[in-house]
């Protein structure tokens, strides 16, 4: 039972670890168009910084990506910690 847990932590991990990295992204969106938003005051580096529809795309790109990784997140997070707590209960009841 250990092993199969093991090799099923594993696959969850790599899914977990693929889908942060595909919603890097987002946060970087979020980040830039909050910069653009709130500290900007006229000086951006990029001149699409000033560009008001620019920065709510921004916004709304990042806010796509973070909610999707969200839902793709959880529920991985419940079963890798179903699975950890699993192979505790084995590990001392062969003890």
């Amino acid at each position: 039972m250990i092993q199969s847990n093991t090799s099923e932590l594993k696959r969850i991990k790599k899914k977990m670890l693929v889908t942060q990295i595909i919603g890097s992204p987002g946060l970087i969106f979020l980040g830039i168009g909050l910069y653009g938003m709130f500290g900007v005051d006229g000086n951006a580096f990029h001149p699409l910084l000033e560009n008001k529809n620019f920065i709510y795309g921004l916004l709304a790109a990042g806010v796509i990506i973070e909610v999707w990784q969200l839902f793709v997140l959880i529920p991985l997070f419940i079963k890798h910690s179903k699975l950890l707590s699993e192979n505790d209960d084995d590990l001392s009841r062969s003890k």
